[in-house]
């Protein structure tokens, strides 16, 4: 008879109160083995490649929302109807990223299985947002990857700032906003806030909430420079939030990209880290689409890994930011939009 165990039944022989051995292979740390002398478990075979680091113990309910997984194209099924519910068009999203995520989306739920968390969702609705967030979670940070904010800040707002007018800025699939907002921090330190309009924009719903209600933990800011961190956020108890001034100039908006770009053209526009997500033909019709928004000098801003098509019009400046193939000014399919009609739009869309 063979046995097969995984790293966590591992965990569980080695806090037995009995001695056992066990002849695991010698990639596993040491510490997965007792060092006792008796019961011979050779019969047991291990399997997986143990994690470099200790993980956290899992309950009872997140391992076998771990592992009580359905078949590959039940997942799909229920992926297609989470994202569907949720207003997304499940046809646009890879299945892979999703299907990595689905324990973190059973455990959300505390559910065995994608049959109980539909029946769950079926009658609490209501956590939908939180499902939707544990598939298509937003990383991001203040300042994330230095080098790109050096550059706006050196290169790209100077140059920007010539046409002496308001800026435009927009942050699709903002997640929580810290990118928007630490672009207003680069905006207020170059004397451009006032009167520039910058939009975050995000499929999923609890991250908008998350972006306007602005409270960050103080690990959060450990990116943010001490001088700006001091100027530009005030405690708001057990958290950080930005200044008044700085909150007032953002505007966030729960919007689905795959329906529609924001109205542009925009100066700086960062869509980062989220095609992954997307199936090759969505994703090049979505860089399409924003280098249509974007404005004759702006920027668009991507991932470290991200490549617009050759055919979006544009051409790589330097690491992670994109400017307009051609330099001269080109007609856009709709006029700018004024900011007194961006905040319009923006109240009507509440």
């Amino acid at each position: 008879m063979k046995l097969v165990a995984t790293f966590a039944i591992i965990r569980y022989l080695d806090e037995l109160p009995f001695p056992w051995r066990s002849k695991v292979p010698p990639r596993y740390p040491k510490r997965f083995m007792s060092s006792h002398a008796g019961h011979d478990l050779s019969h047991i075979c291990f399997e997986g490649q143990a994690p470099t680091r200790p993980e956290r113990c899992c309950t009872p309910s997140a391992c076998h929302a771990a592992v009580a997984v359905a078949p590959e194209d039940d997942l799909d099924e229920f992926l297609a109807w989470v994202l569907g519910r949720a207003g997304l068009d499940a046809a646009a999203y890879r299945s892979p990223p999703l299907h990595r995520r689905l324990p973190a989306c059973l455990r959300t739920l505390k559910v065995h299985s994608t049959h109980a968390a539909r029946e769950l969702l079926e009658r609490k609705p209501h956590l939908l947002d939180r499902v939707v967030s544990s598939l298509l979670i937003g990383v991001t940070e203040f300042f994330r990857e230095p080098a790109v904010f050096d550059s706006l800040s050196t290169q790209i707002l100077p140059a920007l700032a010539s046409h002496n007018r308001p800026l435009r800025i927009w942050s699709a699939a903002c997640s929580n906003g810290a990118e928007l907002y630490s672009m207003a921090i680069l905006l207020a330190e170059a004397g451009l806030l006032e009167g520039s309009f910058l939009l975050g924009t995000d499929c999923r719903g609890d991250a908008i909430e998350q972006a306007r209600g602005g409270r960050y933990e103080a690990s959060a800011l450990r990116p943010v420079p001490p001088a700006m961190r001091d100027t530009y956020f005030e405690p708001a108890g057990r958290y950080w939030r930005p200044v008044e001034f700085l909150r007032r100039a953002v505007h966030w908006k729960a919007a689905d990209l795959l329906t529609a770009v924001e109205r542009g053209p925009w100066d700086i526009l960062l869509w980062r880290n989220a095609a992954i997500y997307l199936k090759p033909g969505r994703a090049e019709s979505v860089w399409r689409r924003l280098a249509s928004a974007l404005a004759a000098e702006g920027a668009l801003i991507t991932g470290k890994a991200e490549r617009p098509p050759h055919d979006a019009g544009l051409q790589r400046a330097e690491r992670c930011v994109y400017r307009m193939a051609s330099r001269r000014e080109v007609a856009l399919t709709y006029p700018r939009a004024s900011l007194h009609e961006s905040c319009n739009s923006l109240e009507r869309d509440s």
